[in-house]
């Protein structure tokens, strides 16, 4: 963990890592790597599911 985030508890530390994860997942897709789209699918899941609040939000440009 990057140590500017130690003392910052555990949900951080998890966020931190699901989206490590999702970065490198993306970076798989992209290279056409089999599994990749399942991998962001679920990691993108994981990080909905620690800030179910933020699922709410359309994407830039979509409709309401």
């Amino acid at each position: 963990m990057d140590k500017d985030a130690e003392g910052l508890g555990a949900d951080f530390e998890l966020w931190q890592q699901l989206t490590d994860d999702y970065e490198a997942a993306l970076g798989a897709l992209a290279r056409g790597e089999a599994g990749a789209r399942e991998r962001v699918v679920r990691l993108s899941l994981a990080l909905r599911h620690m800030h179910p609040e933020l699922s709410d939000f359309s994407p830039v440009g979509g409709e309401h």
